[in-house]
């Protein structure tokens, strides 16, 4: 990988608030692994842990050249290097033109059960002598694996609060959100051949309780009288649905889709999520949610609020937008591998490493100050705990890494 001194970061401003409120949210979900009905929306579908007695029992080393763009995949259960195209990888080095990026054969990145929990800081992820088990407090923590997921409007301004009366549930905010069929244009007019769309999440429960069933409200902007609401299953872990908010039809991925859903996470089709070119916007946050400081008010939030904030939809004169048009938000894929960086140049900390921007190389952090992660496997009963050790330049006059070198430590599947 070939790093000039016109190097920019991985993260744009934009991309780093995204990242933030994505990690925000990793972590609330974390702590409590549910969204009220029993499952985890982290833990790639209900994927059973092992048994307490497995540890880490193995070791392992994953050298990689990174002379060449382009992804290296690595079973861990094997370990070796095996094809991206598989299915059995557990790791993935996406070797990009500017930078470096981890993924876990989950979610947006694979069709595995895999997952990740961390970044942590190395010196406490050593601690742990099993994948599952915290070795603190010995709760289990299969459930704080995050599949990766796309990062976009719906992340940077989430739909609802999370938890607000410790009883694991979901509130909506009933934010607005613009949807356009053309994100390449900055206008919001909509038009009869790029529609321009305006939506609320009402509700995440049906009727009995049940999460995952989300209850869109929306409008076409140009007929804003004209207010269509439906109730969508998206309780299915490992399935999305896709909306045509045309029709108020569901589709097929390679389908005409303008919104995705599955449970809480929503998805809109462009960016790196569809081929499409849709893209989001907040037009309006209702008032009353939230104080001052932008903290939730629960005494709001636990209220049925659908019928009062209707008007917040339909009166498109009240949308925060600008007669010059917006900055239309296009999904991005994310993992909690890749972290924003930290610091100010010259120096910059990706957590896995560190970039010197006077020399213009990237250097893994000594173990005192290391970052590491703990991986699911794809087929979701083994695990690997792995931290940066080396990057190599063969040249040390010439600004190109040629070897990327992981250690991991390895809780293989249990003996069947």
């Amino acid at each position: 990988m070939t790093l000039s001194s016109a190097i920019t970061p991985t993260f744009t401003p934009q991309r780093l608030a995204i990242a933030f409120s994505v990690s925000v949210l990793s972590l609330a979900l974390a702590g409590c692994g549910s969204d009220s009905d029993g499952g985890s929306s982290s833990n790639g579908g209900g994927v059973t842990p092992p048994p307490a007695t497995m540890t880490f029992s193995q070791s392992a080393t994953w050298a990689i050249d990174s002379t060449q763009p382009g992804a290296n995949c690595y079973d861990f259960d094997v370990q070796k290097e095996v094809s991206c195209e598989g299915t059995t990888w557990d790791i993935k080095f996406d070797n990009q033109s500017r930078s470096v990026q981890l993924w876990s054969n989950s979610g947006t990145s694979g069709q595995g059960k895999g997952g990740v929990f961390g970044l942590l800081d190395w010196s406490n992820l050593s601690q742990y002598t099993n994948a599952t088990t915290d070795p603190e407090t010995k709760r289990d923590i299969s459930s704080h694996y995050l599949a990766d997921s796309s990062a976009g409007v719906f992340s940077e301004k989430p739909w609802y609060e999370y938890n607000l009366q410790e009883k694991h549930q979901l509130y909506p905010n009933n934010r607005v959100y613009l949807v356009t069929t053309d994100n390449s244009d900055v206008s919001t007019e909509s038009q009869v051949n790029k529609p321009v769309y305006a939506l609320q999440v009402i509700n995440y429960y049906n009727d009995s309780g049940t999460a995952g069933y989300q209850t869109l409200r929306w409008i076409d902007t140009a007929l804003p009288t004209q207010v269509k609401t439906q109730t969508f299953d998206a309780s299915s872990y490992e399935q999305w649905v896709y909306i045509n908010l045309a029709t108020g039809k569901t589709t097929t991925k390679d389908g005409d889709w303008q919104v995705g859903i599955n449970r809480m996470n929503m998805v809109l089709n462009g960016g790196d999520s569809g081929s499409a070119k849709v893209g989001g916007y907040v037009a309006k946050t209702p008032a009353g949610y939230y104080n001052e400081k932008g903290e939730p008010i629960t005494s709001q939030f636990i209220k049925d609020n659908a019928a009062a904030t209707l008007a917040d939809l339909t009166d498109v004169s009240s949308y925060a937008i600008s007669k010059d048009g917006v900055p239309w938000v296009k999904d991005i894929y994310g993992s909690d591998l890749n972290p924003g960086y930290t610091g100010n140049y010259p120096t910059l900390d990706y957590g896995w490493y560190t970039y010197d921007g006077m020399t213009h190389k990237l250097s893994a952090k000594p173990e005192a100050s290391a970052k590491g992660a703990l991986i699911r496997s794809a087929e979701g009963n083994s695990y690997a705990r792995i931290h940066l050790d080396e990057i190599v330049y063969a040249n040390p006059n010439v600004p190109a890494a040629t070897q990327w070198v992981y250690k991991l430590d390895i809780q293989p599947a249990p003996a069947k």
